[in-house]
């Protein structure tokens, strides 16, 4: 009989925490109903990095969209619409809205990493990002990496390169991504490019910032061991025949490294 009771009562217990829980979830969703948004608080995560857009850019996105936000209940505010209005800008990987309970509006911004930046034979430029995103430069920003000129017709437009891995694809854009995209990876080629450069049959080539006055590589889909073979060849051989006595390097040919004063 003793047991029975104390069992009663552990049950009383823990239906009384069940019932407070209860009361103080609703009492607290009821509260967070009445919190009406204050401000909007924009957060660039990479801003160290890069700022191609800032958090003024964002608030002023999110009011050109005529979102109701600021005077709005935040449980009224549909974040995931303003997070796919946000990711529809040319610079931004990804954003994350929420709310907080102090009445603000919380955005959370990544923007997107260029590695090339191209510029055409009509004289405008756009990037090409990490993913192999085309991207438009910002009025706000310049990324630090290579310039690639030459023989380049494609104008900037919403377009991903696809199929760069793929080695039946002959797109220059897609030899372009893919050569960047090596250097990106690269420590020692990613200190040592200075420019790049395609001629009319999409041969591509490396302007060094040291050594030789430029490098052909031609239309490869291995990369990575071409600038392999660069660095061999940087480290062991220049060193010993002279850093300025080749004008030319050429990797065309199966690999081989062809020099010419």
């Amino acid at each position: 009989m003793k047991a029975l009771d104390t069992k009663y009562k552990r049950w009383l217990a823990v239906a009384g925490i069940g019932i407070y829980l209860l009361v103080a979830l609703s009492f607290t969703h009821n509260k967070f109903k009445q919190i009406r948004c204050t401000h909007i608080d924009v957060n660039v995560l990479d801003s160290a990095k890069a700022m191609f857009i800032s958090p003024k850019d964002i608030t002023q996105l999110i009011s050109k969209n005529e979102f109701n936000i600021i005077g709005y209940p935040l449980s009224d505010i549909n974040t995931l619409v303003v997070e796919r209005a946000i990711t529809m800008h040319p610079s931004i990987k990804s954003a994350q809205v929420y709310s907080s309970v102090k009445g603000a509006l919380k955005v959370a911004i990544q923007q997107r990493e260029p590695i090339v930046r191209i510029m055409n034979k009509n004289g405008t430029g756009y990037y090409i990002d990490l993913e192999g995103d085309l991207m438009p430069l910002s009025d706000n920003y310049t990324a630090r990496v290579p310039i690639i000129n030459g023989a380049i017709n494609k104008s900037y437009q919403k377009y991903k390169i696809q199929n760069f891995n793929q080695e039946k694809s002959d797109s220059l854009l897609q030899s372009v991504y893919r050569l960047s995209l090596a250097i990106y990876r690269n420590p020692y080629w990613n200190a040592m490019t200075d420019q790049l450069y395609t001629d009319n049959e999409q041969n591509i080539s490396i302007i060094p910032k040291t050594g030789a006055d430029q490098i052909f590589l031609g239309r490869t889909f291995d990369f990575d061991k071409d600038l392999n073979i660069l660095t061999e060849f940087y480290n062991q051989v220049l060193p010993v025949v002279g850093w300025e006595k080749y004008k030319t390097i050429n990797l065309k040919f199966n690999k081989q490294v062809v020099c010419k004063k």
